[in-house]
């Protein structure tokens, strides 16, 4: 449903479990005209309706019969392994205290919570999470700017089988770790290096929320999917419909997961080598450092899983300067991980020049990638990715040669 210019702003995002009845209100309220609705059965998600208001009662009514699509190819395990969840941060966001909260609430699972300070001379993390006493809580430093840094800074600290990340503009649901962290525990030749979720919107009180999520906001697949490079066997197909990546992938995998919501073993973790430290936010390619790391697993062979038991809330953009930004980091973040791939792989290029009528398609005026569901998206935003990809092979080649210099 679309929200015409001018009109009021806005969605009542909520949880409803169709197990207990209960209906817990994320953000807005039951009288704005558009509903969305994450539907669970207890831990497992059922379905995402996106919905007028007035039929969000008959919506539920037909999915309740229709509870047997929670059913999962993996087993629900009692005995999961341990995690460690690592969330980095520069102490600004004001969210971070709720965020890091919210991961101390998860169900059913052992875990620790790492959080990496990526600004510890403002002393602004600490002093947020002050009031946070938990044994499980950890707070580490990481004083040189870069999220993959503070990845590496986290990873570095971890001491569990399973790491999990997720960020500090972003509530996590209570059974979001366990979602993570079944599939792996189903798995015992471990041929599942990394799991992604849903990310869903914490708010729509804003047009800049609203456009993100026209355009396509984050993956958020109400179906089990299986991210492999190769066909799975029928081990590996249980776990889910094989995932059918966009125009240059495995290359760019943009449609497998985001870093807000993923977990890894740790030793596919090592197998493939450390986040990038030329990519992602704080660097000049502003983005990629996710992707990055889930085309390295599967060009490496691993397998990934989306599960959508796994669901955060995050907290897009307010501002249409910041969504033009983050626009704009995702189209360089994108090239420089293409760059990267020639880099390492010259002879990629005839893959990629064979896909380019593909991506024009994707691209083209009207589509709607460009255009999105809503009439009100500003063409600007295709141009601002657009500008993004074009400066990003320039921005990786001197992002690599600082991070060279700093190490």
């Amino acid at each position: 449903m679309s929200v015409p210019p001018g009109q009021h702003e806005g969605a009542h995002i909520l949880v409803v479990d169709l197990a207990s009845g209960d209906r817990h209100t994320i953000s807005g309220q039951a009288s704005d005209e558009r509903s969305i609705a994450l539907v669970v059965v207890g831990t497992r998600t059922l379905d995402i309706l996106d919905v007028d208001s007035t039929e969000l009662d008959q919506r539920l009514a037909e999915l309740t019969a229709n509870q047997d699509r929670t059913r999962r190819g993996w087993a629900s395990h009692t005995d999961l392994p341990d995690a460690t969840v690592i969330l980095c941060t520069t102490g600004s966001c004001d969210l971070l205290p709720q965020a890091v909260a919210a991961v101390l609430a998860q169900r059913g699972v052992n875990f620790e919570v790492i959080v990496v300070d990526n600004a510890p001379h403002t002393g602004a993390t600490r002093t947020q999470l002050a009031h946070l006493a938990d044994d499980r809580l950890r707070i580490v430093d990481e004083p040189t700017p870069g999220l993959s840094r503070a990845r590496n800074r986290g990873v570095a600290a971890a001491k569990a089988e399973i790491i999990a990340f997720t960020d500090d503009d972003a509530l996590v649901r209570p059974d979001w770790l366990r979602g993570l962290i079944e599939p792996f525990a189903d798995d015992p030749q471990h041929r599942i290096a990394a799991t992604t979720g849903i990310v869903l919107p914490a708010e729509l009180a804003h047009r800049s929320q609203r456009w993100f999520e026209a355009r396509g906001g984050f993956p958020k697949d109400p179906e089990p999917l299986l991210w492999s490079c190769t066909p799975p066997d029928a081990e590996l197909a249980r776990f889910g419909t094989a995932g059918q990546g966009g125009p240059l992938h495995p290359f760019l995998p943009a449609r497998v997961g985001a870093g807000v919501c993923m977990a890894f073993r740790a030793q596919a973790l090592a197998a493939v080598g450390p986040f990038d430290i030329a990519l992602g936010a704080g660097t000049r390619t502003r983005g990629g450092e996710d992707l990055d790391i889930f085309a390295r697993l599967l060009l490496a062979g691993w397998a990934i899983v989306h599960t959508p038991d796994a669901v955060v809330h995050h907290r897009h953009r307010r501002d249409e300067a910041g969504l033009a930004t983050q626009i704009r980091g995702n189209g360089s973040g994108a090239a420089a991980l293409l760059t990267k791939t020639l880099i390492a792989k010259p002879a990629t290029i005839m893959t990629l020049l064979r896909r380019i009528p593909a991506v024009a398609r994707r691209l083209r005026p009207g589509s709607p990638r460009v255009a999105g569901t809503d009439p009100d998206v500003p063409a600007g935003l295709t141009k601002q990715e657009i500008a993004g990809f074009l400066e990003g092979p320039w921005l990786y080649l001197r992002s690599r040669k600082e991070a060279r210099r700093r190490r």
